[in-house]
């Protein structure tokens, strides 16, 4: 930052055309991260329910050990949908234990598929997403459902594309909010709006 004529400057822009200019990136740059994101969920031609299939598509108990389960022979990390989806739906917490303890992960999904005998991967990855938010109020879904108390909620669905555009809109505003914050704390303002 650099003050000519009396007037402060960043990288020889005006101070406040360069604070739009970083709010800009932050927008294009979160709106790049979405796109992968939504082509991935927008040509996914797979039906949404597989359970009418066979039994051997369903993980089996390890034998060795009793907590941990064998994929079937149709499984494959790859049919996983991407860690960007689990962000988008279901937030940061489930995104992290993907990230950092993705071998606890896959093993959730794998027991979900085993205990609700589904071998729809989608379905069960977006119930464990959602376990791994709030596990109390997953459970108390599930239990309410069982009970007939409350409709059965597809967790495997897509997004809805307004949602998104809302999720977007949020975290950009957060991320300026905050980046604004930030700046006026490293260059000493107190004031920090």
């Amino acid at each position: 930052m650099t003050t000519v004529n009396g007037t402060h400057t960043f990288n020889s822009l005006p101070l406040p055309m360069a604070c739009f200019h970083t709010k800009r990136m932050c927008i294009l740059l979160l709106g790049l991260l979405l796109i992968p994101t939504t082509l991935t969920s927008a040509f996914n031609f797979q039906p949404t329910s597989q359970s009418n299939k066979k039994a051997t598509t369903l993980p089996k108990l390890d034998p060795q050990n009793p907590e941990r389960y064998i994929p079937p022979s149709t499984y494959s990390s790859t049919k996983l949908y991407p860690p960007t989806d689990t962000l988008v739906r279901a937030g940061p917490l489930p995104f992290l234990i993907r990230l950092v303890q993705s071998d606890k992960y896959e093993q959730a999904v794998l027991k979900y598929m085993y205990d609700s005998k589904t071998s729809d991967l989608k379905n069960a990855q977006g119930n464990m997403d959602w376990f791994f938010k709030a596990p109390d109020v997953w459970v108390e879904q599930k239990m309410l459902e069982q009970q007939g108390k409350r409709e059965v909620y597809d967790y495997g669905k897509d997004p809805e594309p307004l949602r998104l555009v809302l999720s977007l809109v949020w975290a950009s505003c957060i991320a300026g909010l905050g980046g604004r914050v930030a700046w006026q704390l490293i260059h000493g303002n107190r004031n920090l709006f």
